[in-house]
């Protein structure tokens, strides 16, 4: 097999051979990249819109497409002298091609450069295609029956496709980290905290009416007895209704048996009173020591189940727990007395247990 450049008498690489192979993978891998993307979405869009004919008329264009980049990159690199012009330009068609799919289904989070899938995708074809035909060069021997051919690029442009989805977790998981961590330094309000070592917080969320922290119970530090609370966090369950408005789970892992999240009413929902929303059918509301129970679905078929219950803290603010799956009624009672507003300091040791749950 022979080398990927061709050569001058004195053995050096041909400057038009370099040259060629740079600008194919620099300018040419992009823009084949941006071409497929384009062309991907917009077959996406038309079978979104139930114009499903519309996107296999799609299909025979980009084989097209396809066939005329290789045939173009092929006769770029034939003249430019590299000795393997159809290998490469191949390589670099494939590369440019595979690399939006892998982004748009396997590694959606994987943005190194700010922009959607497009920017992206041509960007990392281009550091890919780069990459593989930059060690075939330097794979490359002056002499001999065994040459590498592209091989090593192949290699390359293989193990960089199967890193980009846990590259994507990565960049995930730390977008997911820096999104709560200024969250919780951006709330210009006071912030309840649950305190009782059985309760973890583990999300964070600005919503409607106030910062909503996302706690789930789990046993006690040792050498620590546990209350009634947690006690009947593992023990007691009843049924108990969804969080109530601005309060309820984003995702399906928030909904979760042991959880509930408490809610920090900034000034504006303080306004409407610590009785807002009790006026409106179906709502009732009672007091309960300092505290104050909603129940919803009051007159419904299912009946009355309890939505949230609500406390006054000691600096004046109120704050809110609303139950999420199974919990008892006495537990959130329970967890609801144990509410209390931050102290100086504190938001970073709560950032830092969001970001180790």
């Amino acid at each position: 097999m022979d080398g990927v450049l061709s050569r001058t008498p004195t053995g050096r690489p041909r400057v038009a051979a370099v040259g060629a192979l740079l600008a194919l993978c620099l300018v040419g891998a992009p823009l084949m990249s941006l071409l497929l993307a384009a062309l991907w979405k917009t077959t996406r869009g038309l079978a979104l819109g139930g114009l499903g004919q519309g996107a296999l008329l799609i299909a025979p264009v980009a084989v097209g497409a396809l066939a005329l980049m290789i045939f173009l990159a092929t006769a770029w690199l034939r003249r430019s002298g590299v000795t393997r012009p159809t290998s490469c330009a191949c390589l670099v068609t494939g590369t440019a091609t595979a690399t939006p799919l892998v982004l748009g289904f396997l590694a959606p989070a994987f943005t190194p450069v700010p922009g959607g899938i497009l920017v992206n995708s041509a960007v990392v074809s281009a550091l890919v295609s780069t990459s593989a035909l930059g060690l075939c060069v330097l794979l490359s021997r002056e002499s001999g029956r065994r040459q590498p051919g592209i091989l090593p690029g192949v290699a390359v442009v293989a193990a960089a496709l199967l890193i980009l989805p846990f590259a994507s977790e990565l960049m995930r998981d730390k977008s997911t980290e820096q999104r709560s961590l200024a969250q919780i330094d951006e709330f210009d309000h006071t912030i309840a905290v649950l305190d009782h070592p059985s309760w973890t917080p583990v999300r964070v969320h600005e919503v409607h009416g106030g910062l909503r922290v996302t706690y789930t119970a789990g046993g006690a530090p040792e050498g620590e007895e546990r209350t009634d609370a947690s006690a009947l966090g593992a023990g007691r369950v009843a049924e108990a209704g969804a969080a109530g408005p601005g309060a309820g789970a984003d995702s399906p892992e928030d909904v979760r048996a042991g959880a509930l999240h408490v809610l920090s009413w900034t000034p504006e929902r303080m306004e409407e009173g610590v009785h807002s929303g009790c006026e409106f059918p179906g709502v009732e509301c009672s007091e309960s020591d300092s505290l104050l129970v909603v129940h919803r679905g009051v007159g419904s078929r299912d009946g009355a189940r309890l939505s949230e219950v609500r406390t006054r803290l000691e600096d004046g603010s109120v704050a809110s727990a609303h139950p999420v799956g199974a919990l008892s009624p006495e537990l959130v009672f329970a967890v609801a007395q144990t509410l209390r507003a931050e102290k100086p300091g504190e938001r970073e040791a709560l950032s830092q247990a969001i970001v180790r749950s």
